[in-house]
């Protein structure tokens, strides 16, 4: 195991094997000096962005590997560098998860997932095992360039300010009797992206749609929607290759209703169960196409 010394400053870690909290004091003291920000693993080295063309845990990066479930704290604190098994709760704003793997085993919720106030920047990440919910939860947060890959959960719910991007999404793999979704869209008020991803879910018992609008997921997120109300934006579709699911992209008629759904430019694999796109209720579409040619319809 690589040395991981100081890269929980600035965070409450609490350890998966033992429930035992790190920096609490000795006889039941809590721990006198602030959290101190976050460093990067010394091992990982200096921030280098990746090529253009990369996608997840960059290939040969050096990781440090800790077990933990981590509550970050500390506003603008970057967790770098981590081979993290459990996973990161983000109750400060301005955080960033960058060049890590992080591996579910069944004992969180999600492998990144943002508490009310709390906001954060996921890049260069691959999520990968078992998580409770997803992989990735929650509002406010920007994923770009990450890998989600043998996911048992669901794969990315977005609740208001959430924005995927730039990623790749495959080989779910959901436990017997749940069905799951590659990404959720859970903000009925909007001010939700999901643009130029490759998401393939495959099909088969358990699962659901590549895309699932269902803003009927959304009731643990609309505290923080009446406190902005200015906070109002469409919820796009765009520029996606998208395969696999029972519908491929589905928005059922009983979900609740949207402000604009916007569903654009996006590329269709022909390998849905039943189709690759249903979509009831008001929604922009167009120039949506199976990647072999001919136009997408509702």
């Amino acid at each position: 195991m690589l040395s991981i010394r100081g890269v929980l400053g600035g965070v409450v870690a609490t350890s998966l094997a033992t429930g035992l909290a790190v920096g609490a004091g000795t006889g039941g003291e809590a721990a006198a000096p602030p959290p101190a920000p976050v460093p990067v693993c010394a091992e990982t080295g200096p921030y280098a962005p990746p090529p253009p063309d990369s996608v997840g845990t960059p290939a040969g990066l050096r990781l440090c590997s800790v077990r933990a479930a981590l509550e970050v704290r500390t506003p603008g604190a970057v967790l770098d560098g981590l081979d993290l098994t459990g996973g990161v709760v983000v109750a400060a704003p301005g955080v960033v998860v960058r060049r890590s793997r992080i591996t579910g085993d069944g004992t969180t919720a999600a492998g990144v997932c943002t508490l009310e106030g709390g906001s954060v920047r996921i890049e260069d990440t691959t999520l990968t095992g078992e998580f409770t919910d997803a992989a990735v939860d929650g509002p406010d947060w920007v994923a770009e360039r990450i890998e989600m890959a043998a996911v048992r959960a669901d794969g990315a719910r977005l609740g208001p300010g959430a924005t995927l991007r730039n990623s790749w999404l495959h080989d779910f793999a959901p436990r017997p009797g749940r069905a799951v979704d590659a990404i959720t869209l859970a903000a009925p008020e909007g001010d939700v992206l999901v643009e130029a991803n490759r998401v393939r879910l495959g099909t088969g018992p358990g699962l659901g749609s590549a895309v699932l609008v269902d803003p009927t997921e959304s009731a643990r997120h609309e505290s923080a929607d009446e406190q902005r109300p200015e906070r109002r934006g469409p919820v796009v579709v765009r520029d996606n290759e998208l395969g696999g699911g029972e519908y491929t992209l589905l928005r059922d008629a009983a979900a609740a209703p949207l402000a604009v759904l916007r569903i654009t430019g996006n590329r269709f694999h022909r390998d849905a169960g039943a189709a690759p796109l249903r979509v009831r209720g008001a929604a922009e579409l167009r120039d949506n196409f199976f990647v072999d040619g001919g136009e997408v319809r509702r």
